[in-house]
């Protein structure tokens, strides 16, 4: 960043989002001791904070909202007492948060996604000026400690209401939800919703205080799906939605107002679909202008994917997370608005794309872009054709992949040809690949590779002779592959000399 900050110590507003090339801010920066708003959202390059950071010692508001490569933050930060607002989700490498950061005087807290995070200071739970703490998801271990913080801050405001029959009343029990306030919704058992009428009574739209909702449905007998459409037309959610969960849904298309979803819900940043059994298409979730994460799971008449999910085929260029699991018969997803190959990435700015037990998926005419995959039993997403322009006339590139984590795909034999122009892969782990037998010699190319990861994959017999020339590669650790482990302790340890950290076992 090319700024003397010095010159304009008085600046009190800093709006630097999706400064991609930003690595790190100038000493100078800390000079900015007016400072009230900062906003660095989306300087996915951002490694660090300078460690002055507490000379900003007006902060009031502070956005870091996906910095992927943010690992940690400053000690010094848990010295800005008027900083009220921090914004910290989808940083996906940060790890731990500072041990005073319970100091901190925050009124909103937002955590989500944070995936390398396990755990976070109990002094959070000291925080007694905290009103809202947005951790919606993450690993478990988080989740139940935020929870527990939650409960002890008061901060619970989440309704878990399982529908049933007051026979009584000849209505389901959803009625008397008429009068709720709450800012998480979970409406589960909604098949028991024999009257659509019903549903349409709880004026869900009007509920603004909820900004998570799920909605979900557990059906035994087959004339309750027909009633699953009317249902959700009228549970339509408040404008201010933020995080939305459809789960069990059985009917086979959707409601109006989810083919408008984007007018609907303009700030919704999360959907999660997950078992949809009978739906064969999707709304165009795509069109959603804030859409940071999207997960879909267990959608087994979904088959392709194409230029209907983006609305009127704009990029996604909110989208950071792409989560697919369970998809056996999705055979296609169409990255560009055709299957030419020149043509603008739809999905231009992923930070993670996961695809778990999709063994027939593939992407065309490339896969996303995305900073880091993770695959498991889903081979076919590995281009055979390669990974698609680097650059964009339109969206200048932005993007390369780092690290790859493919496990459990035992049809892969080899790792295809497109991967050597992966000059920016820093980690690679092959994990359970059993057909594995063979890594080429043109892994050499990786120049950046710094850490490679070989585990469960006994058919792998030898180590290509160009690993030497992989000068950057200071991790390389082999578990269960016993041929390549005696070969690496005899013969080939040549090869492996000059790695400063080797784990053979």
């Amino acid at each position: 960043l090319q700024i003397d900050f010095r010159h304009v110590q008085k600046l009190e507003f800093v709006d630097l989002s999706g400064c991609y090339k930003v690595s790190m801010l100038p000493g100078s920066f800390c000079q900015l001791n007016h400072l009230k708003y900062l906003d660095l959202s989306d300087c996915h390059n951002l490694e660090e904070l300078p460690e002055c950071f507490d000379h900003l010692f007006e902060l009031e508001y502070l956005n870091l909202t996906s910095c992927a490569k943010l690992r940690q933050l400053p000690e010094s930060l848990c010295k800005l007492f008027k900083l009220r607002y921090l914004h910290l989700s989808y940083c996906l490498r940060l790890n731990e948060l500072p041990s005073s950061f319970g100091d901190l005087k925050l009124q909103i807290l937002h955590m989500n996604g944070l995936l390398d995070m396990d755990d976070c200071p109990d002094s959070i739970g000291d925080m007694t000026s905290l009103t809202q703490f947005v951790v919606d998801s993450g690993p478990s271990n988080l989740l139940e400690k935020v929870k527990a913080i939650k409960k002890r801050l008061n901060l619970v405001g989440m309704v878990h209401h399982n529908v049933h029959e007051i026979e009584s009343r000849g209505c389901s029990s959803i009625v008397d939800l008429v009068g709720l306030t709450c800012s998480e919704l979970i409406l589960a058992g909604l098949e028991k919703v024999w009257d659509p009428e019903d549903a349409d009574r709880v004026k869900l739209r009007d509920k603004s205080d909820i900004r998570v909702l799920k909605l979900g449905w557990i059906p035994k007998w087959m004339s309750y799906i027909s009633s699953g459409k009317s249902v959700l037309e009228r549970l339509v959610p408040p404008r201010t939605l933020e995080n939305f969960w459809l789960v069990g849904y059985r009917g086979k298309d959707f409601p109006n107002w989810m083919f408008h979803i984007s007018s609907y819900l303009p700030f919704l940043s999360e959907l999660t679909l997950d078992g949809l059994e009978a739906c064969d298409c999707l709304p165009p979730f795509g069109a959603l202008p804030n859409l940071r994460s999207l997960y879909l799971r267990n959608c087994p008449n979904i088959r392709k994917i194409g230029k209907e999910f983006y609305g009127e085929g704009r990029p996604c260029m909110q989208l950071r997370v792409l989560d697919l699991a369970s998809m056996e018969n999705l055979v296609e997803w169409l990255t560009t608005e055709s299957n030419e190959e020149n043509k603008e990435f739809l999905i231009p700015n992923l930070h993670l794309l996961v695809v778990k037990d999709c063994p027939n998926l593939k992407f065309l005419p490339y896969p996303p872009r995305s900073m880091n995959w993770f695959l498991s039993n889903s081979e076919t997403v590995l281009p055979e054709q390669g990974f698609g322009k680097l650059s964009s006339s339109i969206h200048p590139s932005r993007l390369a992949l780092e690290e790859l984590f493919i496990a459990d795909c035992p049809n892969l034999t080899s790792l295809p040809e497109s991967m050597k122009n992966l000059t920016a892969l820093t980690k690679l782990a092959l994990v359970e690949c059993k057909g594995l037998e063979i890594l080429p010699e043109w892994l050499g190319q990786l120049t950046c590779l710094e850490e490679l990861s070989i585990r469960g994959c006994p058919n792998l017999t030898s180590l290509p002779e160009s690993i030497r020339s992989l000068s950057a590669l200071k991790v390389l650790i082999i578990v269960g592959c016993p041929i390549l482990i005696e070969r690496c302790q005899g013969e080939d340890a040549h090869k492996i000399g000059h790695i400063p950290k080797v784990v053979l076992r």
